[in-house]
């Protein structure tokens, strides 16, 4: 048996509640404000748009409060579509190296980057593990810059009791296959500005227009990741096409797992996705509504899958604090040496972990102000990320098959 990259946690009802409420979309309003009225219950005092696309959130609150030649600060180790986004928007753009114990931006080389020019900066909870946001919106308040918070991963994440998003002028979520919640392809975006929150909708409501091809695509494309996100169903033939493909060529495989990062030479499309349709909606109150029991069950997983394997020595854990309520969404481990090796041996077991190997900015061909600094975290643990398999959906046999899989790369990789 194979285990996919990531599994989406649904029963069966759920799966067949996505095929009526595609084919039956009753009731449409009533989804939607039932959704609002939930986050409107989470981020008290902050406005809320649900989006296609966390993308296109970050597209419209640059385009609202930047102008061409604004300096924009990022991470190095960011979303790297994001940092297109600001490219083709022409800011400029300039970057702060991680910290070693979380590949979170240092706070505290920061407030050394920033200039007369700076008007914002995006910090990236990266993993789903918060950074020192605190820290960071006393730099930004003190300067009078702009702060987006990158929360694509860590909904549910909480830094000194408040959730992260609440920190910066804008906090933007993503609801994608892979994320929690996931409304199957979306977006959240909440801030404390009005003006942008009806800019935003403004904005929707004039270019994101019903698209019939479009919704069918996304339904055919959900559907197929639903499937794969059973073991069982996975092994039969999706793990198949997967060993083949990177076998036949390595990247193609990588381009097919990585599509959304921003590879692509393609330019953005603010257009390209179309409304959600109601059983994304749906989808996506349901995982709100059963946050806390999937996060209960990712927080023992990676705690099963750390007692077991925190003592072999080609594999260094990231150094998060005990205290901090983060969303244990991700569980990502640093691969000292022979990283290709012991991946490869992990991929030919069908442990299908994913490379996370693709966050330094540095790599992509942007043009970044303070592209000559000294990025020494990034450039060298970058490299040795991977991320194993976690999700509430998965049962202690499908642990064990990670941890025997990972024992064994770790013995025949050395």
């Amino acid at each position: 048996m194979a285990i996919p990259f990531f599994s989406i946690d649904l029963s069966n009802k759920e799966f067949f509640k996505i095929i009526k409420d595609f084919f039956l979309p009753i009731n449409l309003d009533k989804s939607q404000k039932e959704i609002n009225l939930l986050l409107n219950e989470r981020f008290k005092n902050r406005y809320i748009n649900v989006l296609p696309s966390a993308r296109l959130g970050f597209y419209l609150t640059l385009k609202k409060n930047l102008k061409e030649g604004d300096e924009i600060i990022f991470s190095s180790m960011s979303f790297p579509l994001y940092l297109k986004i600001a490219s083709e928007l022409k800011l400029k753009i300039k970057l702060v190296d991680v910290d070693s114990d979380t590949m979170n931006i240092n706070h505290e080389l920061l407030e050394k980057k920033i200039s007369q020019n700076t008007k914002c900066i995006v910090v990236t909870h990266l993993f789903g593990y918060p950074c020192k946001i605190d820290e960071i919106k006393k730099i930004t308040k003190k300067n009078n810059i702009f702060l987006i918070e990158d929360c694509a991963q860590s909904f549910d994440t909480f830094y000194k009791n408040t959730e992260t998003g609440m920190f910066g002028d804008v906090g933007i979520f993503s609801c994608s296959l892979i994320k929690i919640p996931t409304t199957l392809s979306g977006g959240i975006l909440i801030s404390s500005n009005k003006e942008l929150n009806e800019y935003i909708n403004n904005w929707t409501e004039k270019n994101i227009k019903f698209s019939f091809k479009k919704k069918i695509f996304l339904f055919i494309k959900n559907i197929v990741s639903v499937i794969n996100s059973y073991p069982s169903l996975y092994s039969i033939l999706t793990s198949k096409i997967f060993f083949f493909l990177d076998k036949l060529n390595p990247r193609i495989y990588r381009k097919i797992i990585y599509s959304g990062m921003g590879i692509s030479t393609k330019k953005f499309d603010a257009m390209e996705r179309s409304t959600l349709s109601k059983y994304q909606i749906e989808f996506g109150l349901g995982q709100l509504k059963k946050l806390n029991q999937m996060k209960i069950k990712r927080k023992a997983n990676i705690e099963y899958l750390i007692e077991n394997i925190k003592n072999l020595e080609n594999i260094e854990l990231l150094n998060y604090e005990n205290d901090i309520d983060w969303n244990y969404q991700y569980f990502v481990i640093k691969i000292k040496k022979n990283f290709g090796e012991f991946n490869k041996i992990l991929f030919n077991q069908g442990i299908h972990a994913m490379e996370e190997n693709v966050w330094n900015c540095l790599d992509y061909n942007y043009e970044i102000q303070n592209y000559n600094d000294n990025f020494e975290v990034t450039s060298k643990n970058n490299p040795k990320l991977l991320r194993i398999q976690n999700s509430s959906y998965l049962n202690k046999n499908h642990l064990d098959k990670i941890i025997m899989g990972i024992k064994k790369a770790h013995a025949q990789s050395k």
